[in-house]
């Protein structure tokens, strides 16, 4: 048998170390990766791990929209942050209404603010059985359109216990039909939804007739139909008394506020008495008068004496005109001015911080006064450049411009005032028309004008600070939460609108441009690849 030849062994030159070390080093290197490797992966894990915990305690969303909107607005937060019951909110869109997106959208923005509300979405075409079901609960009316979609007559519902607001899809967005836009108001309609299942008890605001005051069935720019709409959508009840009935009907039983807007006749002694009584047992008052002309043009009192000398307030009977250029509105003597809201609890959303925000639009005002020991303060104000006059006949009469130089008064000039009255029970005196004494007194605020609650400020977005200033001295008399009223959003084209111009430019990038890039991106990648095929074989024949 022949032994196995064995191949030679392999020497390494007694001088060379590092030959030996190659193999060790290697080897200890990649157990040093391994190492780091499995630390970095644990340290990862640990930090993901903090931040989601860090996420789902400290939930924050950030809204990117061009539009904001999904951005809550101060009064929706307030109505987010009060609530104390799951509040239920059933979605009945399919997943193919443009608007599924946006109510999920906004719903989550609600739930990252409070985790009182459970949303549920129920798709009317995929979810027959469930929606059958939910439909005879809330009594909603469906029906199929032309292409087979079902359609419902609500699009959300609201519920709280045994209590449910419907909101449909025309709540959701408004359409205006002069430009053909669309402006989103869904915030509005869930707020506004949440109010009034929540709120049990319906607050009564009570205007006053008798006097030729605005009346609240007035639906022009100048009415109170726009105000009284928006009250009875806040869960408040609105009705109308006159002062002059002895009508069983006509009593201020169970009002909350009582609101006279514009008379333009004095009250009589009667009428003024009432109010005061009303006052004097614990109600609000809201006083909103222009001066009152005579037969003569003289200006007179609107006999509101007896009802604001309980908070040491009074009406000066005058005419405020505004000189300020930057305040002033141009075409007119001054008489329409935008007045300065000063610190108060009704002036909140004009700030912003320490700064003026959004200042009111006054028109045709008188000032007011206070005397040393009233409570009243300040709401507004006119410049250090206004003035004001007892007599108008020179303008009215003979069109003679109003001067600073005949001035019964210069500002600046306060043109509304606030009070509250100290608590205390009713008196043996007072009628009973208010409610049962309340955690704090009486409450009035006066206002040298009756613009303040144009249906107009409703409307223009330009007048958003003369809305908010009538919104919340509604609240603060009624000690309510104050009314939602959310900033209107951008609008947006509601369709699409295509002219020759339009489809022919569509036309050219459809059937020219687009495919004429195509091809121009498809040759620069063929000549692309092609010079790298020429370099590789270039270096290939080098080597």
């Amino acid at each position: 048998m022949t032994e196995p030849v064995l191949p030679p062994a392999q020497t390494t030159p007694a001088g060379s170390k590092s030959a030996k070390l190659v193999v060790p080093r290697a080897r200890d290197a990649a157990q040093t990766v391994q190492r780091y490797g499995a630390v970095g992966i644990f340290a990862a894990s640990i930090i993901a791990v903090c931040l989601n915990i860090l996420v789902y305690r400290f939930y924050k969303r950030w809204d990117v929209t061009n539009r904001g909107v999904y951005t809550l607005s101060h009064a929706t937060l307030e109505t987010l942050h009060a609530l104390d019951d799951q509040i239920d909110i059933v979605v009945f869109l399919s997943s193919s209404n443009p608007l599924s997106m946006s109510v999920r959208q906004m719903l989550t923005s609600y739930g990252s603010e409070t985790t009182k509300i459970h949303a549920r979405y129920v798709d009317p075409d995929r979810n027959a059985a469930e929606f059958l079901a939910l439909q005879r609960k809330y009594g909603i009316v469906a029906g199929k359109t032309e292409d087979g979609q079902l359609v419902t007559d609500a699009s959300l519902v609201i519920a709280r216990a045994d209590r449910y607001w419907y909101v449909s899809t025309d709540d959701m967005v408004v359409y205006d039909e002069k430009d053909g836009r669309a402006r989103p108001s869904l915030e509005q309609a869930l707020t506004e939804g949440i109010r009034n299942v929540f709120e049990s008890e319906r607050v009564r605001v009570c205007f006053t007739t008798g006097h030729q005051e605005i009346s609240i069935d007035d639906g022009g720019p100048t009415g109170l139909a726009e105000l009284r709409y928006r009250l009875e959508k806040n869960n408040y009840e609105v009705k109308a008394v006159d002062l002059t009935s002895p009508a069983r009907d006509q009593s201020l039983t169970g009002c909350a506020v009582v609101a006279v807007v514009g008379p333009e006749v004095a009250l009589g002694s009667g009428p003024a008495q009432r109010l005061k009584d009303f006052v004097l047992a614990g109600g609000s008052a809201l006083v909103l008068s222009n001066p009152i002309l005579d037969e003569d043009n003289r200006i007179r009192s609107g006999g509101l004496e007896p009802l604001l000398s309980l908070a040491g307030m009074s009406f000066h009977h005058d005419f405020v005109i505004e000189q300020n250029i930057e305040l002033a509105f141009p075409g007119g003597l001054g008489e329409r001015f935008l007045a300065t809201p000063k610190p108060h609890a009704i002036n909140r959303g004009l700030f912003l911080g320490d700064e003026v925000g959004a200042r009111v639009l006054i028109r045709n005002a008188q000032s007011l006064s206070r005397s040393g020991e009233s409570r009243a303060v300040p709401l507004l104000k006119t410049s250090d450049q206004s003035f004001a006059v007892d007599d108008i006949r020179p303008f009215v009469e003979e069109g003679r411009a109003l001067s600073s130089n005949g001035a019964a008064r210069t500002g600046p000039l306060t043109v509304a005032m606030a009070a509250e009255l100290p608590a205390k029970k009713p008196t043996k005196k007072a009628t009973g028309d208010a409610k049962a004494p309340k955690a704090h007194g009486a409450r009035i605020v006066a206002a040298g004008s009756a613009n303040l609650v144009f249906g107009r400020n409703f409307r223009e977005a330009p007048l958003r600070g003369t809305r908010l200033f009538i919104e919340s001295a509604v609240s603060w008399l009624a000690a309510q939460p104050p009314l939602v009223s959310v900033p209107q959003k951008q609008s947006h084209p509601a369709g699409i609108d295509l002219t020759e111009e339009g489809l022919a430019s569509i036309f050219k990038y459809v059937l020219l441009y687009l495919p004429a890039g195509a091809i121009v991106l498809g040759f620069f990648a063929m000549y692309r690849r092609r010079v790298g095929d020429r370099r590789r074989d270039t270096v290939q024949e080098a080597s």
